[in-house]
């Protein structure tokens, strides 16, 4: 099953288990909860499903048989990226996501309409809605009575240890975010953590685990690492060189946070004088239309994109060396190919 036709049948899952519950939540009678979980909707509704696809991969790659059941549970995996999404929203003060307004604009715009409302407002209903989406995770993982007990177990302890890692990946992108020159060390590190580990190694290892126990974790580590690294090289790239319309959420939203890339690390260490100190003047700035035309050329001058590129490159490449390797179905490898030549093709 490819990406898009895995799409069409796990959608209906995850938006029937949303429906459920904002249904449940009618019972306390609260008209702005229930436009708040609406407006969340809207923004499920867009998304790539790239970690509960890895995850079921990968369960059928390893011998899983139950198409419909392993579908119903891995809806847990995508609820919990989008109690990340809401919350890593917030921290980049990002206005829009999948085309969408993200929570705590939505909230913020909405009581301001009423004179009642203020950034904190929004940021505090859009917190509250990520809690909400938190709980569910761990409620449709608990209860989940398609899988046996150790079947699950070995689920949560690799839930728990991607969630652990995330929280980490996030913490040092808070604090980078407050340094004047980190290393590159410390940029892959965040990638590993926050992105690599988090959309790629964990899902697969969770889908893996379903089936069987894992006893060597190095194909999944390393795979999901050259995976997440060239996913999130292209993210922050296409933060630079896309417009907010072409990629669904603001443009140059990471120079605006103060967050430093392998691009901007890159100007910032090889780039001319003047490069550094145009780039040092905009950081931490919303940019204007003059300012993202100026930066663009420093990034594309300075050799910063063409650097970003062969990292891509270069590890897509790798993931495709290891995945020739891994003893697995053809018929699934093959899928697997296909996902990494959609991810290198991307666009958003």
């Amino acid at each position: 099953m490819r990406l898009k036709d895995f799409k069409k049948r796990f959608d209906p899952a995850l938006l029937n288990f949303l429906d459920s519950k904002t249904e449940t939540l009618r019972k306390y009678n609260n008209r702005d909860l229930n436009n708040y979980l609406l407006h969340l909707r809207k923004i499920l509704q867009g998304g790539k499903r790239i970690r509960p696809y890895l995850a079921f991969l990968c369960y059928k790659s390893y011998g899983g048989k139950e198409d419909n059941k392993a579908i119903k549970l891995l809806v847990f995996i995508e609820i919990f990226h989008a109690f990340c999404l809401v919350h890593d929203d917030i921290l980049d003060k990002a206005d829009y996501r999948h085309g969408v307004s993200t929570i705590h604009k939505f909230a913020t715009d909405k009581t301001r309409a009423s004179n009642l409302g203020s950034i904190h407002f929004g940021n505090s209903i859009a917190i509250l809605i990520g809690d909400f989406l938190f709980s569910w995770a761990f409620e449709l993982l608990f209860n989940n009575d398609n899988f046996g007990e150790k079947e699950l177990k070995r689920v949560t302890n690799i839930f728990l240890k991607m969630i652990e890692e995330v929280f980490i990946g996030q913490f040092i992108d808070v604090k980078m975010s407050s340094d004047e020159n980190p290393n590159e060390k410390s940029i892959f590190q965040k990638m590993y953590l926050k992105t690599a580990g988090y959309s790629f190694t964990h899902p697969m290892m969770i889908g893996a685990s379903l089936v069987k126990e894992i006893k060597n974790e190095e194909f999944f580590k390393q795979f999901g690492l050259v995976l997440g690294i060239s996913f999130q090289i292209q993210d922050d790239l296409f933060d630079i060189i896309y417009d907010s319309n072409e990629i669904f959420k603001s443009s140059f939203n990471d120079i605006a946070q103060h967050q430093h890339t392998i691009f901007t690390n890159y100007v910032f260490e090889k780039g001319a004088k003047k490069q550094r100190e145009i780039l040092r003047t905009y950081f931490g700035k919303k940019v204007d239309e003059k300012g993202k035309k100026i930066l663009r050329g420093i990034f594309r001058e300075s050799g910063a994109i063409e650097y970003g590129k062969y990292l891509i490159e270069d590890n897509i490449k790798k993931a495709k060396e290891l995945l020739k390797k891994e003893k697995i179905a053809e018929k699934y490898k093959d899928l697997f190919f296909k996902f990494i030549d959609i991810l290198s093709k991307r666009k958003s």
